[in-house]
This record gives structure tokens, C-alpha cells and sequence, in this order.
């Protein structure tokens, strides 16, 4: 018995994003880069508690107060 035949559709997501098994140049993948680029550049620093940034605005904050 397979274990793709096993795993329901969520489950097979997850395990494929988890182990990172899909292919360069498939949507799939693009869609997890862009998933990875927007939490470090969105994630304000304090929310990670990072005692070098204390006081810093992350990239969202910046960008508010130029477009804003």
C-alpha cells in the first residue's frame, strides 16, 4: 500500500510543504518562497524579540508612514 493513496488531500499538502518536495518552477514552490519572503520581510522585529532591533520598525510600519 502506498502512502499516497493513504493521505487525504491536507495531509499530502502539508507533507509535501513540510519535507519540501516540490520541484523548482512549479507554483507550489513559487507559492512557498513568497510565503518565506513575506513572513521576514512583514514579521515586525518585536514580535520575534529580537534585542538588537528594540525600538526599530519592521518593513509594514515603514511603509505605512511613507505611503500613509
Amino acid at each position: 500500500m502506498s502512502t499516497k493513496g493513504a493521505l487525504t488531500l491536507p495531509a499530502r499538502v502539508l507533507w509535501h510543504a513540510f519535507f519540501w518536495t516540490y520541484e523548482r518552477a512549479t507554483w507550489q514552490y513559487d507559492l512557498m518562497v513568497i510565503a518565506i519572503l513575506a513572513f521576514v520581510w512583514l514579521t515586525p522585529p518585536a514580535w520575534l524579540g529580537d534585542p538588537t532591533a528594540s525600538g526599530q520598525p519592521g518593513l509594514l510600519q515603514l511603509m505605512l508612514r511613507l505611503f500613509g
